[in-house]
């Protein structure tokens, strides 16, 4: 397809301001001159996705999306820094006419390195951090305000973010508005459009139900991508996924190596889809090169041998990768053709490996696909090209795969991302451990500060006789204990420290607690599934013990109004019920709790033993009308009451703070 006619001042160079802006770089939405396309092909097709403007066939969305983000300012996001600091930075923008070399250090700066990028200043965790961005994503691909979805994948949205409150992925989202320029971004940048909704339907589903053929065609050929490359570059043909034809084998020409193809049957999946993506890369070098060569300003300039190097991949991938550029063409034709025929037969292993036209199906779970970009710690498997286990020809005896040192080196590395599993999963177990402990201080320093101010106005607003202080008195307990409201359900309400420290929990993140870093790689889904867990059970065991404390609260204070009339012959079974309240509480707390409250609890029970025996002395007392008797059983009863209280208490405030 043709370049567009509309032709602006600000199709220049991104770079170095080159009038002559022939190329274009589709994941940094920018032009480029011929120079420092040259560049950028040497920095990989992982730091920037560079294609002829004039000489290479587009999909029209997809050019109209370089050129929109191109024509509102995107490399302006790249720039920040230098332009809103100007003269104080060292470096500064080169200018057509400057040497190659001063280019080349600026777009390494500037791309590679980021140095000048737009950054913002987070505070909050990595967690927080992804789910902003992620929503603000979701919100901007539903309107054609292209440059502010660029500007958050740019900071590192993730593409394929899901919504957990609208069940959803951005692609989703663009498919349904309709936005196609949103869709060619999001494809750019990694979005998935296999994955499903809440409803488990696909963008491609979305795109059926509107019968958006253009946005429907362009998912479809998204998904075969990588096979579809590898089609052209052996036939110069691609199979029209119109009429229901996904892969296309090459009839004549090419046939299968037995040998070659029996070793990359042997090959995992994972390790398959490695060398496929590793093999894409080179192919489409070549194309590029190809492309390249045949411009008449290139002649001067480098040309880009071998794949550059990817930091992100293994040394030994790399070293792998590079080796492709060995291949002759018709061997790397020969290596690519085996590939489509194993993939073939991975995608639908119940098809036959007849080399012709094959139309695919359902695909495996088990099985992915291999034109998809695989997750950062699928590549912990290097590649190695092994010179001594060559196919059947002697003239790339250095180009085939060791599968024995694949093995070898894959059991080493299972068992290192074992242990680096297990070391991830103390540390973060001991991070929690911390910040529990942390907040259980802060809980009651609060829960101390409430007492003593309680204390002082008891002191200030109530009258004692006989030498009582009020804070021991069962007076005390009946004021400042208010659990004797009942609920629709049976149950009592907490008292106001309770719901004092139930609002504590929701405070703010003390700056002194440790925070992940913006940059830390985490698995922030599977760790969220794990906390939502974590707190259910410990949710259930706080509710267990806050039900058998309660129960203890609402029988001291039967006790309390049972001793202020004991004619009635209530305090002796009033007492047994806090007896038998305590005992169920023993039974529960230790299975949910540690050997601390255990003793506590057996405290309880010591101190319970000793209320019965004195309520049926208050009792008998105040029938022989022994005044001082009954004076003091009277007193004894109000100190184990307390004593029992205070126990519950604190059992109450440790269970109502706990995360």
């Amino acid at each position: 397809m043709s370049r567009t006619k509309s032709r602006q001042n600000v199709e220049v160079c991104g770079d170095c301001g080159a009038a002559d802006a022939t190329w274009a770089s589709l994941n940094k939405g920018i032009l480029l001159c011929t120079q420092c396309c040259s560049v950028h092909r040497s920095l990989g097709r992982h730091i920037s996705q560079v294609k002829s403007i004039l000489k290479t066939t587009w999909n029209h969305n997809q050019l109209n999306m370089v050129t929109t983000l191109n024509n509102n300012g995107a490399n302006n996001i790249w720039e920040h820094t230098l332009l809103e600091n100007g003269g104080k930075l060292l470096k500064k923008k080169p200018s057509s006419k400057d040497p190659i070399s001063v280019k080349q250090e600026y777009i390494k700066c500037k791309h590679q390195l980021c140095q000048f990028a737009f950054r913002e200043n987070y505070e909050d965790g990595l967690l927080s951090v992804e789910n902003e961005l992620g929503k603000q994503l979701h919100a901007s691909v539903r309107t054609p305000n292209l440059e502010t979805s660029f500007r958050l994948l740019a900071l590192g949205a993730d593409p394929n973010y899901f919504h957990d409150e609208k069940g959803s992925t951005p692609l989703h989202v663009a498919v349904n508005f309709d936005q196609k320029l949103q869709v060619e971004l999001l494809l750019v940048y990694g979005a998935d459009p296999t994955c499903p909704d809440n409803q488990g339907r696909t963008p491609l589903d979305y795109a059926r139900q509107s019968n958006n053929k253009e946005v429907m065609s362009r998912l479809i050929e998204s998904q075969y991508e990588v096979t579809d490359t590898f089609s052209y570059y052996l036939s110069l043909r691609k199979p029209d996924h119109n009429k229901g034809v996904h892969f296309l084998i090459p009839p004549v020409g090419f046939k299968s190596v037995p040998a070659s193809l029996a070793k990359l049957r042997k090959l995992p999946n994972h390790v398959f889809e490695e060398l496929v993506m590793d093999v894409y890369d080179e192919v489409d070098r070549r194309q590029t090169e190809s492309i390249w060569l045949s411009c008449a300003d290139t002649t001067d300039l480098n040309d880009v041998p071998f794949l550059p190097v990817d930091n992100t991949l293994t040394t030994t991938r790399n070293q792998g990768r590079q080796k492709l550029a060995r291949f002759t063409t018709p061997e790397l034709k020969s290596l690519v053709y085996d590939i489509l025929v194993d993939t073939q037969r991975r995608q639908n292993p119940h098809k036959s490996g007849s080399t012709q036209l094959r139309e695919t199906s359902e695909i495996d779970d088990d099985d992915p696909l291999y034109d998809s970009v695989a997750e950062d710690e699928d590549y912990a498997v290097p590649i190695e090209k092994d010179e001594e286990a060559a196919p059947t020809t002697s003239s790339n005896k250095d180009s085939i795969i060791s599968i024995d040192s694949i093995n070898k080196t894959n059991q080493v590395l299972e068992q290192l991302t074992k242990q680096l599993k297990h070391s991830d999963g103390t540390i973060t177990e001991l991070r929690a451990e911390v910040a529990k402990l942390r907040q259980s201080v802060k809980t009651l320093q609060g829960e101390n500060f409430e007492l003593r101010r309680r204390l002082a106005s008891s002191h200030k607003g109530t009258g004692f006789v006989n030498g009582d202080n009020g804070f021991d008195s069962l007076e005390f307990i009946n004021e400042h204990t208010e659990l004797s409201q009942e609920l629709p359900n049976g149950s009592k309400a907490v008292d106001e420290v309770d719901l004092r420290q139930k609002k504590a929990q929701l405070r703010p993140t003390s700056m002194y607690e440790p925070r992940e870093g913006i940059n830390k790689l985490a698995n922030w889904q599977a760790l969220k599934a794990q906390l939502k867990q974590n707190e259910s059970s410990s949710a259930r065991d706080r509710e267990t013990v806050l039900q058998c404390t309660e129960q203890i609260t609402r029988t001291i204070q039967r006790l309390c109004k049972a001793i202020q009339e004991p004619e009635k012959g209530e305090c002796v079974s009033s007492g047994e019920k806090v007896k038998l309240a305590i005992a169920v509480l023993a039974s529960t707390l230790p299975k949910v709790t540690q050997e601390c409250e255990g003793e506590k609890v057996k405290q309880m029970l010591e101190v319970a033993n000793r209320l019965q025996p004195e309520c049926m002395g208050l009792q008998i007392s105040r029938l022989k009308g022994e005044t001082k008797s009954v004076d003091a059983h009277f007193s004894n009863i109000r100190d184990i009451a307390f004593n029992l209280a205070k126990f519950t208490k604190e059992i109450v405030t440790k269970y109502s703070a706990s995360p």
